[in-house]
């Protein structure tokens, strides 16, 4: 299942739809380590790029706990947040999931990729007409968006 990592974060950036819930190969599922050498980002993005490549090579727990480490330096960090909400995700945490999504949207807002990310997190759960309403919520706010695009196509098979 190649699904991972379509939410919010590219490069400890709020500018891609990247964090748990893509189409893309489930290694580098948001392609955020491409191209990207830690010593390339500034210092503040370090850690979250850590914890992004961690996430993306499957590592969820290491992930979590570099997530965790960001938001306790930096708790106003939404990709901080996303990454350990995915994280959680990943390994069915899902209270502790919704605590982060919590935050993350206290931060940025129910944004298209936040959305995004919830409705996946729904789908993980076997929560399926939640996740359709969420996803709906998602595509209605970036209608284009491939990420969210490949959610509903999953969701519907």
């Amino acid at each position: 299942m190649a699904i991972v990592w379509a939410r919010v974060l590219l490069c400890g950036s709020l500018t891609c739809v990247a964090l748990g819930v893509t189409a893309c190969a489930p290694h580098d599922p948001d392609g955020f380590a491409e191209g990207l050498t830690t010593s390339a980002l500034p210092n503040a993005a370090k850690p979250v790029h850590e914890a992004q490549v961690q996430f993306s090579n499957g590592h969820y727990g290491n992930a979590i706990d570099a997530f965790a480490k960001t938001v306790e330096i930096d708790p106003h960090n939404p990709d901080a947040w996303l990454g350990l909400a995915a994280s959680y995700d990943q390994i069915g945490q899902f209270d502790k999931a919704d605590k982060a999504y919590a935050r993350v949207q206290e931060l940025i807002g129910a944004t298209p990729g936040v959305l995004n990310n919830i409705g996946y997190s729904y789908f993980l759960r076997g929560n399926l007409e939640q996740a359709r309403r969420t996803l709906q919520s998602a595509q209605e706010r970036d209608p284009g968006n491939p990420y969210i695009l490949n959610n509903i196509d999953m969701l519907n098979e």
